[in-house]
Order: structure tokens, then sequence, then C-alpha cells
């Protein structure tokens, strides 16, 4: 019998290290016999745990009576649909499911057939899933009242407005990394990429917006998928990439849209940056739709 483990963290700045110990207590690591290790980096939950790549490599993997151990059920799954895909699978291969940790760490085997262990993964489950679903309709009726009120979102306020921006570029041309830009500076990680998104790497310097020197406008239809995260972010934006995004036409494409957004290549590619650093919890068809405004930007841009 090979006991299976799996790890996975939404994006790269995430550390796998808190699973990594749950498991290296339970006499689950790397290199000790009859372990074997399987992850998903940089992998968002809403793809299905049967279609990540390190499941995938995973299920290649298993044979009858094997064990397949995580430190916490989320990191394989988040709904009921998934779980139950997950059992299915287990119990058609004869691999055991456990966690070490949360409320179905007491279930010796998920994965059975039984009658109880079938009903408790339910219930419990839909229990997780119902009060992720009641904390996020408070956190939308919490921001209505607020902005009702007159009041802001509460995110930290962008790099120009707190007159930072050449200091932010030039510690960014430094060396310093985003991250601690975002602490130094007290704003996100998305406003540091704005200000800095033509020195990102691949990306040629823009020179300085003055007299006629400015790059000539281009017109480029971007995705609803990344028009739809970024405009939910406004305020994180510079002026300059607000403007050109509520100034943008939305062209409707059967049950999707895209919005035609015309402005200089500096301010596309800070709009571009801006949308991939929020990528946390992109899904695959999210991570394309950023690959097509890339392709079309540099497109236009080098014509």
């Amino acid at each position: 019998m090979a006991e299976l483990v799996y790890t996975r963290v939404s994006t790269d700045e995430q550390s796998t290290t808190r699973q990594t110990h749950l498991l290296a207590e339970a006499g689950l690591a790397e290199g000790v016999d009859g372990v074997r290790m399987f992850a998903d980096p940089a992998t968002s939950s809403k793809i299905p745990a049967l279609e990540r790549e390190g499941f995938r490599e995973l299920a290649g993997y298993a044979r009858h009576g094997d064990r397949l151990t995580l430190s916490e059920l989320y990191r394989l799954c988040r709904d009921l649909a998934d779980i139950l895909s997950v059992r299915e699978w287990c119990r058609q291969h004869g691999v055991k499911l456990r966690v070490l940790s949360g409320a179905l760490s007491g279930i010796t085997d998920l994965a059975a057939s039984d009658a109880t262990t079938t009903m408790l993964v339910k219930v419990l489950i839909s229990v997780g899933q119902f009060q992720r679903d009641l904390q996020n309709e408070l956190t939308r009726e919490g921001l209505a009242a607020a902005w009702a009120g007159g009041a802001t979102s509460g995110r930290r306020p962008q790099v120009a407005a707190n007159g930072d921006l050449e200091q932010v570029r030039r510690q960014y041309r430094d060396g310093v990394s985003i991250a601690a830009l975002a602490r130094q500076h007290r704003v996100s990680r998305v406003a540091i990429r704005t200000a800095v998104a033509d020195l990102l790497p691949g990306r040629a310097e823009q020179p300085a917006r003055a007299g006629t020197g400015e790059p000539l406008p281009i017109r480029i239809e971007v995705p609803g998928k990344v028009a739809r995260r970024l405009t939910g972010r406004l305020g994180d934006l510079g002026d300059h990439e607000r403007q050109a995004l509520q100034q943008g036409r939305e062209v409707r494409r059967g049950q999707g849209y895209s919005l035609h957004v015309t402005a200089s290549p500096s301010v596309h590619r800070a709009l571009l940056a801006a949308a991939e650093a929020m990528d946390e919890d992109a899904s695959a068809a999210d991570r394309k739709a950023f690959r097509i405004y890339r392709d079309r930007l540099n497109a236009t841009a080098n014509s």
C-alpha cells in the first residue's frame, strides 16, 4: 500500500509550509518509505480536482489499496459536487481518503460507501459551503450599505494618490520586490504592478507623457472576463486606467461580452498587469482571457 499525499495552493505567493507540517507530524513526508507526494502549485480551487495536473498525475500512479491523505479537505475541493466526484473516483479505484484536520478528520475513510459516512460528508460539506456563501452575502450587503452612506470600499490607496509614484518606480528599478513595495507604501500589490507596468519583464518602458511624445491611443477588445475583474477593482487602478475602462464601449457577444477600450499602450499594459495580479482565484478560462488580451495588445502595439 502506498501513502499518496496531495497539497495545493492558489497562488505562487502562498506556501505549503502549514500543509507539509501537518503531514509530517503524521509521518507523511518526502523521502519516507511508501510515501509519494503530489502537488498542484498556483492552482485555483475553482478547477475541479480531477482536472488538475497534479491530481491527474496522482490518479495515474494510484493503485487499489492505496490511501490518499490531505492536510485539509479544501486543499482538494470546496463544494459538494467536487467532493462527491472525488469520493466516486476513490471508490472506483479502491483508494481510501482521509484528512488530518477539520470537522471530517475523525473519519477513517471519507470514500467509504456506508450510510453514516456518506451522510456526514454531505452534511458537513454543505454546512461549510453555506457558511462561505453567507459570509459573501454579508460582505456584499455591508459594502452596499457603506457605499449608500457615502463611504469608500475600504481598499488601500493608490500609489499615485500617495505621491509615491516616482519613488516606487525608482525602488523597483533598484531591485525591490513588488510585495516589499506594497508593504512599505501600504498599498495593494495590484497598485504596485499598475505603477510599474511598463517596467515588468518582457515589457518595454514607455516614454513619459510630455508634449507630443505621448504614444498614439490604440483600441483593443478586452475580453469580458478581464474587464469584469478590472471594473470590480477600480480603486486599485490609476486615474488614466480607471478613465479608460469607464469610457470603454461594451459589446455583447451571445451570453458574454467584451469591452472596447481606447488608450495608450502604457495604459493597456498597466491594465493587463493589474488583471494578472488579481488572479489568485483565476480559472483556466480567466487565464486564457489574460493571454488573449496580452496577445492583442502586443499585436496592436507592434503593428
